[in-house]
């Protein structure tokens, strides 16, 4: 009984090591050097919030662009239920650098007095970054020794670059199950050749649940402004009831620069 009790604490602990050392997904790729953009990634609470605690979490200016970001009406309360893994884009500045982008120094998160990185990475923040991740942007020698209010840099990944000469916001989309590299394309107005490029797969094939897929939101420049474009994005209305068919909506946005304000149109 003894051995077996040992013997089942090694393979737990196994497992573990394997889950922790799993390798990270291929980061987005950004080559403009210094650039600043609006980028969007989505966002799974693992339990029922509101709108506000995310707003907080993530460190969004203003709620108007959560809900915009989200296609909820204007007057959406703070207050507004979240249910449990219901997706949320999250509107956020993305800096590039070193070929690469991530967002511009936040969101930024104090560590709690149960908080270790592999939960903060995973749980808190769904997996949209790995716990290596943290630790490197954020000077962490050891992982295991973080401290209740220390203050840790959430590296999301993001791009500016421009897509096949067009002007394009980078979204984070989160890859539902049983979801398709030839579905996603149809459905964000792109290809299946851009997807696989931009995120570095060499066959269709490769894609994961989960995966956090850099999906390309094409659009054109406004009149009278050179820091404005309009963007047709089809996102997924979120219905009230979690167990109702999602509708596919067409929904004109107009990005400002680092998403100040947004307008419905």
């Amino acid at each position: 009984m003894g051995y077996a009790k040992v013997l089942l604490g090694v393979l737990l602990v196994s497992a573990l090591a394997t889950t922790l050392t799993a390798q990270p997904l291929a980061p987005f790729k950004c080559s403009k050097a210094t650039a600043k953009c609006t980028a969007l990634i989505d966002y799974v609470s693992p339990s029922n919030t509101i709108l506000s605690s995310i707003k907080d979490l993530f460190q969004v200016k203003k709620l108007r662009n959560l809900l915009g970001a989200n296609n909820f009406p204007s007057t959406t309360s703070e207050k507004q239920t979240i249910r449990a893994y219901q997706k949320i884009r999250i509107p956020f500045t993305c800096a590039c650098s070193n070929g690469t982008g991530l967002s511009n120094r936040s969101p930024v998160y104090t560590v709690g007095g149960r908080d270790g990185l592999y939960h903060i990475a995973a749980e808190v923040f769904s997996g949209l970054v790995t716990f290596q991740e943290i630790a490197a942007v954020n000077g962490l020698v050891d992982v295991n020794k973080i401290e209740v209010g220390q203050k840790l840099w959430i590296p999301l990944p993001c791009s500016c670059d421009d897509v096949d000469g067009v002007k394009v916001v980078h979204y984070g989309h989160l890859v539902d199950g049983g979801s398709t590299v030839e579905g996603i394309a149809e459905q964000y107005g792109t290809t299946s050749s851009t997807l696989l490029s931009l995120n570095q797969m060499t066959n269709a094939s490769d894609l994961k649940a989960a995966q956090v897929l850099d999906v390309p939101l094409k659009g054109h420049r406004t009149e009278g402004s050179a820091n404005r474009f309009r963007f047709l994005a089809p996102f997924f209305a979120i219905p009230r009831d979690p167990y109702a068919p999602n509708s596919v909506k067409l929904t004109h946005f107009r990005f400002p620069t680092l998403f100040t304000r947004y307008n419905l149109l």
